[in-house]
């Protein structure tokens, strides 16, 4: 397979959600409580399901729009600098506020190719969905939204069903927003972990019922290294994940999300991109933090340096 060979140039794709600040530290081993631990490497920048894929589609050659908060305070200008660097242009919806950016601290332990995140979600921050931006959906042919801020995500996914622009869920664990919003997601790929009310987790075949009877045409369950599952239309299918030496997995959901807008959005069906995507996470699974495997995508079997579209 080659993740280079796309039928056609991608447009915009719009993505809606939190915008972090993530602090990681690289060590051997997870830290003894009340212990200080020397790390092997450091990473800072802009994190959030929604930038993270914003920032992989750009990195595939997308043109890429981000609808986020990211506000006034100081934190803010790591945010925007680092998604600038990256390519991603940023629609700040309070921009506005002096509220503090929520700060994930993460640990990847080497030995163990692990992550924990200890953070804050955006519940703190009022973000309202505002119809002008309305304008922001010219010329995007997907977007993605994270579940965060359930009102700029329902307004963004409504406007965009009612112009046949397809709309993709991150669904990482399942929120009470969701039932409002599923009705207006083309796509849904979530983690093992998404379970709705009644049902428990990594009941898969209840979970892909309750999602088609939701209305959502195109599902999608990922379990980290374990094969992909899901439905489209009426045909189920199983994605198998590449074998990688994975140095951290810090950011890799995030970024099949982006992968898959990428190609999808360049014409390739909702199987052969989510085929496609998770190859590019698996990859970027072999570098300590959730840039550096952009700078190195010549080494992706089949792919050469990329170019960013206009």
């Amino acid at each position: 397979m080659n993740p280079g060979s796309t039928p056609a140039v991608p447009k915009i794709g719009l993505f809606a959600g939190i915008s972090t600040v993530d602090i990681a530290y690289l060590v051997d081993s997870y830290p003894a409580e009340d212990t200080k631990t020397q790390a092997l490497d450091q990473f800072i920048g802009a994190g959030g399901p929604a930038t993270n894929a914003a920032v992989a589609y750009a990195a595939l050659g997308g043109a890429s729009t981000l609808v986020t908060a990211v506000g006034s305070h100081r934190l803010g200008d790591l945010i925007r600098n680092d998604l600038s660097a990256h390519g991603v242009r940023v629609v700040d919806v309070r921009a506005g506020s002096d509220h503090q950016p929520p700060v994930s601290s993460i640990v990847v332990a080497e030995s163990a190719a692990t992550r924990t995140i200890v953070s804050l979600d955006g519940a703190r921050i009022a973000v309202e969905f505002d119809h002008r931006l309305a304008d922001r959906l010219t010329g995007v042919n997907v977007v993605l939204v994270d579940g965060h801020y359930p009102a700029l995500a329902a307004g963004l996914c409504e406007l965009a069903r009612a112009l046949g622009i397809p709309a993709v869920l991150d669904a990482g664990r399942f929120k009470d927003s969701h039932v409002a919003l599923l009705p207006h997601i083309r796509s849904a790929i979530c983690s093992a972990a998404f379970a709705p009310p009644g049902i428990a987790a990594g009941d898969t075949d209840a979970v892909l019922t309750y999602l088609r009877t939701a209305g959502v045409e195109n599902i999608a369950i990922t379990n980290g290294d374990e094969p992909i599952i899901g439905l489209t239309g009426d045909r189920e299918f199983r994605i198998d994940i590449s074998e990688t030496r994975a140095v951290d997995t810090l950011g890799a959901g995030d970024i099949l999300h982006g992968a898959f807008c990428y190609f999808t959005g360049t014409g390739h069906d909702f199987v052969r991109s989510l085929t496609l995507a998770s190859e590019v996470a698996s990859f970027s699974c072999r570098f300590f933090g959730t840039r550096e495997w952009c700078t190195r995508l010549s080494e992706l079997p089949g792919r050469g340096t990329p170019r960013p579209e206009a």
